[in-house]
């Protein structure tokens, strides 16, 4: 029994070796954090076959240039241009969206004429919350020092992991705190493990009810809950506020500390409590089976919780009210949070007017 012991574990940790050497070879996702660094994949071009979210495009071009962000190269140093880098999650990177119809692109564009020397790229991650912006900031944003960073936040950080445990898997450093810190942090410096954790948030987001799933809203099903169920839920929230709140803070002190005008977004979104002029759905008891634990309406609250601390900010930052903004409208999204191509070309307009505006009153954009 000792002998086959010893051959089953020798079988494994070969393995395990020839596993970790194919993922350190080909990758079939694509993993942000390599070795507690964060690592964005710079001159990538691919096309994907979209054959699942209908309204969008048939064949979708995503690619990212050598800064590892998507949107064209600068045509100058970054110091002398009207440079905005956006930052956010799966709304912000727009991943199913070809590079020309995302938002920050089509932000660019409608600023030329009236911006001189403008420059916008998209440094948005699919599932990055504000701790993976810190990270981006410190690791990447700041060594550029470009005159705005525009932060797109909120939807990824709605019940988010506890900081300790986000550090133990995106620092480069064994924890010691736990037997369980210290082997998720020993697990985070292989691409095994670094590829289980992605897995993991994948899983968590599919639970959060964040997936890319086309939706068809005059199919969804009602529910309602009892006033103390949605109290308590709005409750439990206070526990990951303050932390969000923090981490907010931390994310203007650093863009100040570097010479950067941060740009806060709340976040838009189809939850609420109106009935939908395109479909005619009335939505504020709505649910769809990827997240029965919360109808429309609670989701609208919860969510409202995270936008109320972006809000909050408005005296440290330029905070611009996207989620007031932006119309409740499913022309332009194909799920509750990510937009379509009408409504990337909306938020665009949106920001548009509203970043000019304050262009003029930084006095970069001549009034005569």
């Amino acid at each position: 029994m000792l002998k086959n012991l010893k051959a089953l574990f020798f079988g494994l940790l070969v393995a395990l070796v020839l596993c970790e050497i194919v993922l350190r070879i080909y990758n079939p996702l694509t993993n942000f954090t390599k070795q507690g660094k964060l690592v964005l994949p710079a001159n990538q071009q691919t096309v994907f076959d979209n054959q699942w979210i209908k309204q969008l495009d048939e064949n979708i071009k995503y690619s990212r240039n050598a800064l590892g962000f998507r949107g064209p190269m600068p045509s100058d140093s970054i110091l002398k241009l009207n440079s905005i880098i956006t930052i956010g999650g799966s709304t912000t990177e727009c991943r199913f969206l070809s590079d020309s119809t995302t938002w920050p692109f089509l932000l660019e564009e409608e600023l030329k004429d009236s911006v001189p020397d403008v420059w916008v790229n998209n440094a948005g991650i699919d599932g990055h919350s504000t701790f993976g912006h810190l990270l981006l900031m410190k690791e990447y944003i700041i060594k550029l020092k470009p005159k705005y960073v525009v932060f797109l936040t909120g939807v990824n950080d709605v019940e988010t992991e506890k900081p300790e445990s986000f550090d133990v898997m995106n620092e480069n450093k064994l924890q010691y705190s736990s037997v369980k810190a210290f082997f998720k942090s020993l697990l985070n410096k292989t691409e095994i493990g670094a590829t289980v954790f992605q897995l993991y948030n994948i899983r968590s987001a599919y639970k959060k009810g964040l997936i890319h799933k086309e939706i068809d809203f005059k199919q969804l099903r009602d529910t309602t809950y009892t006033p103390a169920y949605i109290q308590e839920t709005i409750s439990k929230q206070k526990n990951y506020l303050s932390g969000y709140q923090s981490r907010l803070q931390e994310i203007i002190n650093l863009c100040k500390a570097n010479q950067i005008q941060p740009i806060l977004l709340t976040q838009p979104s189809l939850y609420g409590a109106f009935t939908d002029s395109t479909s005619g759905v009335r939505m504020d008891l709505k649910f769809h089976e990827s997240n029965p634990g919360k109808n429309n309406l609670l989701q609208e609250q919860v969510l409202e919780e995270y936008n109320n601390v972006v809000r909050s900010y408005s005296t440290q930052a330029t905070v611009i009210d996207l989620a007031k903004l932006m119309p409740k409208n499913t022309v332009y999204y194909y799920d509750f949070i990510h937009f379509n191509k009408q409504g990337a070309a909306k938020v665009a307009e949106i920001l548009s007017e509203e970043i000019e505006s304050l262009m003029i009153r930084m006095k970069l954009i001549s009034t005569n």
